[in-house]
């Protein structure tokens, strides 16, 4: 498909105050010497490169001039799900200067220990972890467990001065089960929130997650809406939908008489009540082919023979479906999977 470039009009008049000009939404014009000093100081990372002229948008308007109000359409459904992220943390940079750090002060006891098994996801981690540092509930800490990677997973995990984040590594790979089990064993928050090294979080997801277990104390997990995207070789993750996970995992749990309904969707988001966890003895410690692929859907279906489920009516996590992972590859392989668990 052959792609031409469109040329817009500058306006008669630009304010000398004005650093960058957007064309209908999208940051198009910029004053060259503040942009070269911006890229200078920019080290932030992004789901996307497409994202990167909204990560340079100045956060004081005055510095930006706006030639047409509405918004650009090939981003309009992506953006809102971006755009907080970019400017919480652009925020936290403006307030913090070079140091980056972000957080001097840790914890005492963490709320909300929020936990990352990552294996050569170098490109997309520093994303997952941008979305933690911008949550609105500052009372978290992240813990990521690096089995066995490859590549620079480990040096991008601990790029991060925040003294929130505490990094573990392994050098063998194990599997996402046992590195699990052994962040949770790290773990000093009443509650655990599973978070993937290629997916984000929402800024409100601690916050209302939170919240829905302390109003429900009879709930092992919370969950809510997440935002499913699709991952491209070109563009990087593209928003697909938004899906109510726990009313689908509820409707496929029943015995209906469909006979392709398989209980196969999992929770997502998932939040835990630490002691549940703890009290099941957490993930399905093995490390064969079937542990290594339906661990989060075993330690899910086993928590909820014992306790509730409590629900939050917004989008709090975005999930990136990648034809090539293992889970996606391996999907045939659930129906087995299933047999097994049922004699567990």
């Amino acid at each position: 498909m052959r792609r031409t470039l469109i040329s817009f009009p500058m306006p008669a008049h630009i304010p000398d105050a004005v650093v960058c000009i957007c064309v209908h939404g999208l940051p198009l014009y910029w004053k060259k010497t503040w942009l070269l000093a911006r890229l200078t100081h920019w080290n932030a990372r992004l789901p996307a490169a497409r994202f990167l002229p909204y990560d340079l948008l100045p956060t004081d308007s005055r510095l930006v001039l706006h030639l047409d109000a509405s918004q650009n359409d090939s981003f309009q459904k992506e953006l809102p799900y971006i755009l907080p992220i970019l400017a919480s943390t652009q925020m936290q940079e403006k307030h913090t200067g070079d140091k980056g750090d972000l957080s001097p002060v840790v914890p005492a006891q963490p709320a909300v220990s929020i936990l990352m098994s990552i294996h050569n996801m170098k490109d997309t981690l520093g994303w997952s972890i941008r979305s933690v540092l911008a949550q609105t509930n500052e009372n978290w800490e992240l813990l990521i467990g690096d089995d066995g990677s490859g590549d620079e997973s480990l040096e991008e995990a601990c790029a991060y001065q925040d003294s929130r984040i505490r990094v573990l590594s392994q050098a063998r790979n194990r599997g996402k089960a046992m590195m699990m089990n052994r962040l949770l064993f790290e773990a000093r928050g009443r509650y655990i929130l599973e978070l993937d090294g290629d997916d984000w979080l929402a800024p409100n997801a601690v916050a209302l997650l939170t919240e829905a277990l302390d109003l429900n104390p009879d709930g092992g997990i919370a969950t809510g809406w997440y935002g499913c995207w699709e991952r491209t070789r070109q563009f990087g993750p593209l928003w697909r939908r938004d899906v109510v996970s726990g009313r689908l995992h509820s409707e496929s749990s029943a015995p209906l008489p469909n006979p392709s309904n398989d209980r196969s969707h999992p929770i997502v988001p998932r939040m835990y009540r630490k002691s549940s966890l703890i009290a099941i003895g957490g993930w399905w410690n093995r490390e064969d082919r079937l542990g290594r692929i339906f661990e989060d859907m075993d330690v899910t279906s086993r928590l909820l023979k014992h306790s509730s489920l409590a629900h939050v009516t917004a989008v709090l996590y975005h999930r990136v479906i990648d034809g090539t992972s293992i889970s996606q590859r391996n999907r045939n392989l659930f129906k087995s999977w299933n047999q097994q668990s049922d004699k567990i």
